[in-house]
């Protein structure tokens, strides 16, 4: 049996920066203290015009690539997740493929939305991939540029932040990849999210600003401090291995003292965990990747050899997604 192991990373982060400060002075809108001292966020990255999904994410492979001594033409098939594709269709992974000259080689490539929980999914997914021996590596990026979707009107608005974060898994003879469980709750289904597609596709549609990102009711942070210790547990009994085995847990970057409870309630401690939300600010599907590759620059995966690794995601619609890997460099 084949099992797949992480080998590299790489991210992108647009250049321009918006803090706080000049979020409020640009909206006329206050979120201070509360998304410095809740949140975790500073600051959020704006992408430019040329800074697109496809663009972005072509440029976290190849850093990730570059990482790992590849070559483009080395991997075997390519998934892209993000709930701000390039297009409705065709699929953003087609032209991210065509980017990085993969299309030479027609190399596999699909998109996947599972809205913010793509993290832990893609890795799920390629693992699978691998494990079947269909693939010996798979690179999974998630991108997200949803401050192209914003109106600017909103205090909520300042949550977001855009970038892009790769990871390359390959097959390997020794544990890696151990197992995923995942849930949805669809009747959060109407709460948030861009709601012009094929139900809303008309002038009106537009005019009533369903193209833009639509906040019509909270999740409360309950979903996610009482939902993550479930599903780790549920992990964890899944795939025979107990809290104490956990060396690193990397969560959705989308608020800090929410990661802080969860901690306390699984009874591990803050140094097991590793948020990035303070540096690059809510990256939605790339957030788990970039808290990885940041976790690596800083040298906190050094000691993690054959230690549990945890992957989980949350995205709106609702859905959670957890992942576990055996940590091997």
């Amino acid at each position: 049996m084949k099992y797949a192991k992480i080998v590299a990373t790489g991210i992108y982060v647009p250049q321009k920066v918006m803090t706080n400060e000049e979020f409020e002075r640009i909206t006329h809108m206050n979120i201070e203290p509360h998304y410095s001292q809740v949140l975790g966020i500073t600051h959020r990255h704006i992408s430019s015009e040329e800074e697109t999904p496809a663009y972005m994410a072509a440029e976290a492979a190849k850093k990730a690539l570059e990482r790992a001594g590849m070559k483009p033409k080395d991997i075997d098939l390519l998934i892209l997740g993000t709930d701000t594709p390039e297009a409705i269709s065709p699929p953003t992974a087609t032209k991210v493929q065509y980017l990085l000259g993969m299309h030479e080689h027609k190399t596999p490539a699909f998109d996947v939305n599972a809205s913010c929980a793509n993290g832990a999914l893609l890795l799920d997914i390629a693992s699978r991939y691998i494990s079947m021996g269909d693939y010996r590596n798979v690179l999974v990026i998630g991108t997200y540029a949803m401050t192209k979707f914003l109106s600017w009107k909103y205090p909520w608005e300042a949550l977001f932040s855009d970038g892009a974060g790769a990871v390359i898994l390959s097959a390997s003879e020794e544990p890696g990849y151990l197992g995923a469980t995942m849930m949805t709750d669809g009747s959060w289904w109407y709460n948030w999210g861009i709601y012009m597609g094929a139900g809303k596709a008309d002038l009106k549609a537009i005019e009533n600003g369903l193209h833009k990102l639509d906040f019509r009711a909270p999740y409360p942070a309950e979903v996610n401090e009482e939902g993550w210790p479930a599903l780790v547990n549920k992990l964890l009994k899944k795939i025979g291995r107990k809290l104490e085995d956990v060396g690193l847990i990397l969560f959705t970057q989308v608020r800090k003292k929410s990661i802080v409870k969860v901690m306390e309630k699984l009874g591990l401690p803050m140094e097991k965990t590793h948020t990035v939300m303070e540096k690059y600010g809510y990256t939605g599907s790339a957030c788990v990747y970039m808290a990885l590759h940041d976790a690596i620059e800083e040298e906190k995966t050094k000691d993690l050899e054959a230690k549990l690794v945890i992957f989980i995601t949350s995205g709106v619609g609702y859905q959670q997604i957890a992942t576990a890997f055996i940590w091997r460099e």
